[in-house]
């Protein structure tokens, strides 16, 4: 099986924007993807390929030679990219879940079906492996276009229920989930670094102490 793990590190996290600087969400962006390489390096993937939407990055180069992941860059259209790449035993899990584990991942990988869907939250396709030929199309409620695309193909389709998997992170809430449930995460030592502190209320959320923005 191999792994394509798509990441984009021009101007990410765009919702984010109004509490973290550029440069801050590009560190969040590249300690998630740390998160997920590292989750996924302790299973017993065959090949694992950083899929850089983007110019070539040090840093991303270096995350990937650590977790002995290759690098491929393409600009085109997220799905076009993916496409390109999909064939059967392959699959795709997006690079911004802190909350991954090497357990989830291989649970992930054990479930039977033709195609297995870690749906997001908000209607998204968070990791997605497909055993036959499949084609994705991202954005716009993917997760519900997956699972309509491979039941006309007659495919039998899993989906796989789990809270870790489906945490992508796009909003404030998301980071509060991070602090919670994944303390000892490159992702939540990054928050921390940048002076957010969690608080256990009644209503739990997060607080910065050192403002960019106000959450």
């Amino acid at each position: 099986m191999k792994v394509i793990v798509p990441f984009r590190l021009e101007d990410p996290k765009a919702r984010l924007s109004v509490y973290l600087k550029r440069e801050e969400r590009e560190e969040l962006a590249l300690c998630m993807l740390s998160d997920v390489l590292k989750a996924i390096s302790k299973t017993d993937v065959e090949r694992v390929t950083v899929l850089l939407s983007g110019s070539s990055d040090e840093r991303v180069e270096s995350l990937a030679s650590n977790f002995g992941a290759e690098l491929e860059f393409d600009k085109s259209e997220l799905s076009k990219a993916i496409n390109r790449r999909l064939e059967a035993l392959t699959a795709v899990i997006v690079s911004d879940l802190p909350l991954l584990s090497k357990e989830v991942v291989k649970k992930f990988f054990e479930l039977e079906g033709d195609v297995v869907i870690a749906p997001g939250r908000r209607g998204g396709t968070n990791m997605l492996l497909t055993r036959k030929e499949f084609r994705v199309s991202y954005h716009y409620g993917s997760y519900l276009k997956h699972v309509t695309m491979a039941k006309r193909m007659n495919y039998t389709v899993k989906i796989f229920d789990s809270f870790f998997a489906g945490c992508d992170v796009d909003t404030p809430d998301d980071l509060l989930e991070v602090m919670i449930h994944s303390p000892n995460s490159e992702t939540c030592k990054c928050l921390r670094k940048l002076g957010f502190r969690l608080l256990l209320e009644k209503n739990p959320k997060i607080v910065r102490v050192r403002n960019y923005g106000e959450i």
